[in-house]
This record gives structure tokens, sequence and C-alpha cells, in this order.
């Protein structure tokens, strides 16, 4: 019996291998470098553009800075009080604040009894003029301030009663306060430490708050109280605003810095260490030395800018931008 002949399928031929091209690789990983330079790009631009944004600047000018110290003075005066001859009518003549010569007329008191001719209050010696009294002139004379200790000066200043005169008035009232405008002021300004530098002899610009005018006080006395300081310091010419309290508050400038002033956060450091800032030109920045003369506080006084230059305040986010 014959089989049927079953011949095998013939062997698959196994398909070449291609070889891959280097080329392409390098390609696409070129593109993909190309691409995160370009998104890297744009994430730079747009942190300079959000850094440019919060860069804030200040055209800067000249100026003085000031170191204060802010004191409380007592005042203690060459004065004398007038009081009424007799009983009457007072009337002034010269304004308050004035200053008068000896032999003149502050004012006239016209006596009640009647037909009697008015009496003249005349000036004793030159002096400034102040119809306020306050019953502490005999007790509070330049001579004894510095002399009595601080609690008990308090004390005295308390007592103070200021009247001012005016009207009808009687016989031995006092009427009117001349002050010895020839003779200095006397201060006593309590401390707790004396300042660096203050000795005998040594000249204080003294400033009133809120007042433009200052006045130069020299010092004739530094005393040790024992639980505080004192200084004693004598104001030979001064203003309308020293003639009737007997205590003021003040401040005594013991610097002064002129030049172009600024925020010292403003201030960086430059390549050779030397301190700067950065200033805003009409594109870019350029870095700028400068010289401190001088800080008080957050600011500072420097030389090597010109006035109105534009100066940026946040000089990190500057130096960034420059990199």
């Amino acid at each position: 019996m014959k089989t049927a002949n079953n011949p095998s399928s013939p062997p698959v031929k196994a398909r070449p291998r291609r070889r891959r091209r280097p080329g392409r690789f390098i390609v696409r990983v070129a593109l993909l470098i190309l691409l995160l330079l370009v998104a890297w790009s744009g994430i730079r631009g747009a942190a300079r553009a959000v850094a440019w944004h919060f860069l804030l600047t200040r055209q800067v000018d000249t100026g003085t800075l000031e170191d204060n110290l802010p004191l409380e003075v007592y005042i203690a005066r060459e004065e004398k009080v007038l009081t009424a001859p007799v009983t009457g009518t007072l009337t002034p003549v010269i304004p308050e604040g004035e200053r008068v010569p000896v032999g003149a007329t502050i004012a006239n008191l016209l006596p009640v009894a009647a037909g009697t001719n008015p009496v003249a209050i005349k000036a004793p010696y030159p002096g400034q003029i102040s119809y306020e009294v306050d019953g502490l002139e005999a007790n509070l004379q330049p001579a004894t301030l510095g002399n009595i200790s601080y609690q008990d000066l308090k004390r005295l200043i308390a007592l103070a009663r200021p009247v001012t005169a005016r009207g009808q008035v009687k016989e031995g009232e006092p009427v009117v306060r001349l002050v010895n405008n020839l003779d200095p002021l006397r201060l006593y300004v309590p401390l707790e430490n004396w300042p660096a530098g203050w000795k005998v002899g040594q000249e204080v610009t003294l400033k009133v708050p809120g007042d433009n005018d200052e006045v130069r006080a020299r010092i004739i006395r530094l005393q040790d109280e024992g639980n505080q300081r004192a200084a004693v310091m004598e104001v030979a010419t001064w203003d309308n605003s020293w003639l009737l309290p007997r205590q003021m508050a003040v401040v005594a400038v013991l610097r002064r810095y002129q030049g172009i002033i600024l925020p010292a956060s403003a201030l960086d450091v430059g390549p050779g260490g030397e301190k700067g800032v950065y200033v805003l030109g009409a594109s870019s920045f350029k870095w700028q030395p400068v010289t401190i003369v001088g800080q008080v506080g957050d600011q500072v006084a420097v030389r090597g800018l010109e006035a109105g230059a534009e100066v940026v305040l946040r000089p990190r986010l500057a130096r960034w931008l420059m990199n």
C-alpha cells in the first residue's frame, strides 16, 4: 500500500537586521537639547522680566544726616520780677518778648486814686520783657542751677504757677519779668551717660523739635551724681522759644554727615571688596563704588554719586540681572 509523500515546507529565511544609522540618534538628541535650551531661555527670560518688575529704584539727592540725642533740659535765667508800686490798671507799653534798654518804660500803671498821674514801670537794666511770672524767679537762678540735686530740681519745677499780669493789679503784685539777655541762659541736662567726646568747654548744638532754629550751648561742668550724670551748659544767644519754659525737650546734635543720602540696604560689595551701588542707566545697570561718610539708623551719606542718580534698592537682583 502506497502512502502519500508529504514533503516538509521549506525553511523560512531570517530577515537580515537593519543597521541603525547613528546620525538619527544624534539628531534626536540635538533636537532635545535645542528644545531644552529654548525652554530654559524662555524660563530665564520670564524670570528676568519678573526680576525687572520687582527692581525698585530711587532718585537720590544731597542732604545731611544727623545723629541726635533726645534731652530734657532745665532752664535758669538771670531775671528780675518788677512789682506794682501802687494799685491800679496795668497798660503794657512794650510787647511780650521785646528787648528794651535800661530806663525804658515797660508799662504804665494808672492808680485807682482819682486825679493821680500814671506811674511808669521802667527797666532797671537792659533785658527782654515777659508779662508771665511763675514764682520761681528768685529760687531758680543760673548761679544755683546744678548745685541742687536732680530730684530737688524736679520738685521745685513742679511748684511753678505761671500767671500773666493784666488789667487791675494790686500794689506789690508781680507785673512784669525782665530777663537779662546779656547774660547766658544756664541749662541743667540730666544724662544716663556722658556722650562720647563731651568735655568741659565743648560747644554742643541744641535743637527744639519742630523748630528749624538751633542754639550753641557750651559745657561748663560735667558732674557725676552717683545714680546718674549731668551736664551744666550755657547758651549765650537764644530766641523767644527759650523765654518762658523752665523745662524743655530738645535734641543734641552729636554728629552730622553730608553727602548723597540713600538707604543702607542699597549698598553692595563689589568685585574688589569695595562698597558701592548699582545705578540704573538708559537700558542697563552700572556698578558705582562709593565712599561712606557716615550712617544714622538705616540711612547712609556717601560720596561718589551724582545727585539725581537712579539707585537700585535691591542690589542682589541687580547683580543677578547683570550676570
